[in-house]
């Protein structure tokens, strides 16, 4: 994934992010960190073309994306949409599938609409919908909420389960210490630009916060 995003918004010619730029290599999982209201969110519309404007390039592979909140087809049960995803992308992923489902316990209620799922079950329902389709590229936003401690640890060795295939993994999230013990690299957006980028020790260094954590660095940078 190669992304240059000059500039971007909801309105023509009024940026909310500029001058963002990164890639994300085969076989890594890059952390995007930022403060609320940073534009996180705003570059992970631009990924996934539901920006309104930008300016920019985005270029990447086939993709799935886990959303921060839930989307689903509310008259469509569990199978359904799982049956749907693998016509949409022509993958046969029953083996995988299968695994999943029982990993997540979800096994039971693949009848159910997705619409009477509790959150987390409909959190879990997301991460699975993504990973059966076994892309090069997967881009996913803030999947610890609504997620029990379980669920996160099997969510944290699934997405290095993805690493190790060769994918490449964009995770956005606030769990700064989660992030620094998963990720390769991380991109730092902060009032919608580019903060700094590289590793946790290119980061230090740019920002002169030698030695400290992810969240101390966040601290720091909140209160110059």
């Amino acid at each position: 994934m190669d992304v240059r995003i000059e500039q971007a918004g909801y309105e023509s010619n009024e940026p909310v992010i500029q001058d963002i730029s990164f890639d994300v290599r085969a076989g890594e999982i890059l952390g995007v960190i930022g403060s609320n209201g940073a534009g996180k969110t705003t570059t992970i519309a631009c990924l996934t073309g539901t920006i309104p404007w930008m300016k920019g390039t985005v270029e990447m592979e086939r993709y799935a994306y886990i959303p921060e909140q839930p989307v689903y087809y509310d008259y469509l049960t569990l199978s359904e949409h799982i049956a749907l995803v693998q016509e949409l992308t022509g993958v046969d992923s029953t083996e995988k599938t299968e695994e999943l489902l029982q990993l997540f316990r979800l096994d039971h209620v693949t009848d159910r609409y997705l619409s009477s799922f509790s959150k987390g079950m409909k959190q879990k329902a997301m991460i699975l919908l993504a990973l059966i389709q076994e892309t090069h590229v997967l881009i996913v936003d803030e999947p610890f909420i609504g997620l029990d401690a379980t669920t996160t640890i099997q969510l944290l060795r699934l997405l290095e389960t993805e690493r190790a295939r060769g994918a490449s993994v964009l995770l956005v999230t606030h769990v700064l210490d989660t992030a620094e013990r998963l990720c390769d690299r991380f991109v730092w957006i902060d009032d919608g630009q580019l903060l700094a980028s590289g590793t946790k020790a290119e980061i230090r260094e740019a920002l002169e916060t030698e030695g400290m954590t992810l969240f101390d660095m966040m601290e720091d940078v909140a209160l110059r």
